[in-house]
Parts: structure tokens; C-alpha cells; sequence
């Protein structure tokens, strides 16, 4: 099994970072980050109980991008999905799906939860690697952090550990993804387009889980000028 890392974006109601230490506690996970703010209420430290050495040891940093620096992958998770296939920043796998799929990584993935108000903006979700989205009624979808924390964090623990596989990580995803998005500024790929088709691929990318053979592949396929003699090829509108 990988290692984890918990990051909890903005939280804003006094209580639920320290029901998030809990949780953790119950089900073995300890690393634990905070963005966009320094202090634990005494409320948080009532409600964390046993998993106080967690919130004692909570690393506070300014943002998404400085908690996730050195992930494996990132997961970020939401009450709020879409079912079309268009949807990309929100295309998601349920908590099953997922924990079956990432328990073949070798190396520590951050999953995020954000804000009790309105969770992660889509920029913030853009730049994670997976969307995991628990099902619950549609009339009211929108879950207590801890109980969502609980839900993910059971089916991750309980997943039949199929073996690891050695995959690449975010920096080289980082470079894979940016070879992308450069052959389709330089092909003529209609502007507006470009950033959902980049990060179509980089979800795409990610479920795939490759390895480094597999990497250096696809980057030397990006490599070729697979549109010289002036023929540009037709995208859709």
C-alpha cells in the first residue's frame, strides 16, 4: 500500500479538523496538512481526542500547491460531480474504484478535502490527478468532512493490496503533460480548447498508472512531427 498524506483546504468551522484527526487515528493514517491558516481552536483539540498527536503534528502551509509538494498523485474529493462526459474537472470514481486502483503505488498520495462551505474551486481540482466523489442522495449530496473522511478512508484500508507498481511521478507527469499541451499549441489546436483537452489527458494519464518505460515512450511520440508538410490536422469545434 502507498503512503497517504491528508490535506484539509481553508477549513472554517471550529470542530472538524479535529473530527478529521480523529477519524484518521481510527483508521491509521497520520500525516496531516492545513492551508490558509496557523492556529487549532481548543474545539478541535476537545473533538480530535486520541488523535491529538495528530493535530500536534499537522504541518500549516499557505496553499494547495505547497501542501502537495513531492505527491505521488493527488486525489481531490467533492459533493458536487457531473455525469457528462464533458464534465472533465469533475468526471469522478467512487471511493471503491478508487482505493483498488492506487493500492498498486509505491510512494505517498495527498487526498484533498476542501472547504465545509464550498469545497474546492475548480482551479484547485484541476490540478489534482484523480475526483473522488462518494454517492449520496441528490436532494443532499454534501457530506460532514469527517463522515466523507471515514467513508474514503475505510475503503482505502480495506482494499485487497494487489502489489505495487513502480509509476511515474508528479514531476515527470508535470513534463509529460506540459510535452502535450506544447505539441498542441504548436499543431494549431484551437486555443480555447487547450486547457480541458491538457487536463483530459493529464486524468487520463493518471488512472493509467504508467511506468517509466511507458513514460519515455509516449514522451518520444510527442517528440515526432507527426504533422510536418504543412497538412494541419481538423479539430472539432
Amino acid at each position: 500500500m502507498p503512503q497517504f498524506r491528508i490535506i484539509f483546504v481553508e477549513p472554517k468551522n471550529p470542530g472538524n479538523l479535529g473530527s478529521l484527526a480523529r477519524i484518521m487515528k481510527n483508521f491509521g493514517f497520520s500525516e496531516l496538512y492545513v492551508t490558509h491558516t496557523t492556529r487549532i481552536p481548543s474545539e478541535d483539540i476537545f473533538r480530535a481526542m486520541k488523535g491529538q498527536e495528530i493535530l500536534k503534528n499537522a504541518i500549516f502551509v499557505n496553499d494547495l500547491d505547497e501542501a502537495t509538494e513531492g505527491l505521488k498523485y493527488v486525489v481531490g474529493t467533492s459533493g458536487v460531480k457531473t455525469d457528462s462526459i464533458k464534465g472533465v474537472v469533475r468526471n469522478h470514481m467512487e471511493p471503491e474504484e478508487f482505493a483498488r486502483k492506487i493500492s498498486r503505488v509505491k510512494g505517498t498520495i495527498g487526498i484533498v478535502f476542501g472547504r465545509e462551505d464550498i469545497g474546492l474551486t475548480n482551479e484547485e481540482l484541476s490540478k489534482c490527478d484523480y475526483f473522488v466523489h462518494i454517492p449520496a442522495e441528490e436532494e443532499y449530496p454534501i457530506m460532514n468532512i469527517s463522515h466523507a473522511a471515514a467513508i474514503l478512508l475505510y475503503s482505502i484500508k480495506n482494499v485487497k493490496n494487489t502489489g505495487k507498481k513502480e509509476v511515474i511521478d508528479r514531476k515527470e507527469m508535470d513534463i509529460l503533460v506540459d510535452k502535450f499541451r506544447d505539441n498542441l499549441e504548436k499543431n494549431g489546436y484551437p486555443e480555447h480548447r487547450i486547457p480541458k483537452t491538457t487536463l483530459m489527458f493529464r486524468r487520463l494519464i493518471s488512472r493509467a498508472l504508467i511506468n517509466e518505460y511507458e513514460f519515455r515512450v509516449l514522451m518520444g511520440s510527442l517528440d515526432c512531427n507527426c504533422y510536418s508538410g504543412g497538412n494541419k490536422a481538423k479539430h472539432p469545434k
